[in-house]
């Protein structure tokens, strides 16, 4: 989403029974409006705390590279563009 509205990415910890189970990453638009196309991979009981805006990496990012390509890819499908 960031690629294509801008606004701030946004950075939480996911926790389950009080351990961290690693980090979860959205976007915050100009006007506040927070979107999450993948809130829904957490399994029940899991929690995303301490959410805070931070600068985002130059490049593609070095984990899970293809996941966000094929992520990307369909945002712009849904938008009716032709990727970048």
């Amino acid at each position: 989403m960031h690629d294509f509205f801008g606004g701030e990415l946004v950075v939480g910890e996911v926790h389950l029974g009080g351990e961290q189970h690693g980090h979860h990453w959205w976007n915050r638009l100009p006007s506040g409006i927070e979107i999450d196309l993948t809130r829904e991979q957490f399994q029940r009981g899991q929690v995303v705390s301490g959410a805070r805006a931070v600068p985002r990496p130059e490049g593609r990012p070095p984990r899970r590279a293809e996941e966000y390509e094929l992520l990307r890819g369909r945002v712009w499908q849904a938008l009716g563009r032709t990727p970048a």
